[in-house]
């Protein structure tokens, strides 16, 4: 289940990008905007997509002993990949991987990550929902590329792939409006969050990416045809 072709998601991400490089306000958050310069997307949906944006967030927690905000390696990637043959997506990840201490540093607190597997691109034998978070998994060639080694995410024992959590579809806007929202005590991250252009940008994500996903489930609760079946077992794992 996927109702987005992979031609619009190529345009949601570059426009993220695009809004992110021009819009003046990000300059605030100088390490996101340097990372938006240097990801490069091919709009052309026989082309994959794998970029990262490695950058710097201030964030307070209650944990934190201190009370200002502390700068946080933040890294989040997309890694897209388009049908040969038509213009649906076969694969889609969004990683996110949050440090514990100021930057820089290589503990990790948390990394963790959305996928899109559909139906047909999955073993039929293992029951996993189409739109997923897992949480920590392996490390990627940026990680690595990035100083992070496996010592550093052992912690968060990658090589245990359940329980997936169901989620709702995810896109870049979607994923860095979330960390924004979590993270907008900060001033210049709350005026982000609440720049025109962006919630413009976020808006446009959301009705692409979730209005045809959640009209879909609200087909399935409202109608009374596959009352033998679940909406956990028919629509979200979309088992056989």
């Amino acid at each position: 289940m996927h109702l987005v072709k992979y031609s619009e998601l190529l345009t949601l991400e570059s426009d993220v990008l695009n809004v992110i490089r021009r819009e003046g306000v990000f300059h605030r958050l100088p390490t996101l905007n340097t990372a938006a310069h240097q990801a490069q997307i091919v709009k052309q949906y026989k082309q994959p997509v794998n970029i990262h944006l490695a950058f710097t967030l201030p964030m307070r927690l209650r944990e934190d002993q201190q009370a200002s905000a502390i700068e946080r390696d933040v890294h989040v990637g997309c890694l897209a990949v388009g049908s040969p043959d038509d213009d649906e997506i076969l694969q889609l990840s969004y990683s996110v991987l949050v440090g514990r201490d100021a930057h820089p540093s290589r503990k990790i607190a948390r990394k963790f990550h959305f996928d899109f597997e559909p139906a047909k691109c999955r073993n039929v034998d293992e029951a996993k929902p189409t739109f997923h978070m897992q949480l920590c998994g392996k490390l990627s060639p940026h990680h690595l590329s990035q100083g992070y080694t496996e010592d550093d995410v052992g912690h968060l024992l990658p090589s245990w792939s359940k329980p997936r959590v169901p989620t709702q579809p995810m896109s870049l806007a979607l994923i860095l409006n979330w960390l924004f929202m979590e993270f907008s005590s900060e001033a210049k991250v709350h005026e982000i969050r609440h720049n025109a252009v962006w919630q413009k940008t976020v808006r446009a994500a959301e009705r692409k990416v979730l209005l045809p996903y959640y009209q879909r489930c609200a087909d399935f609760l409202s109608s009374h045809a596959k009352d033998e079946e679940s909406f956990f077992q028919a629509l979200l794992y979309e088992a056989p």
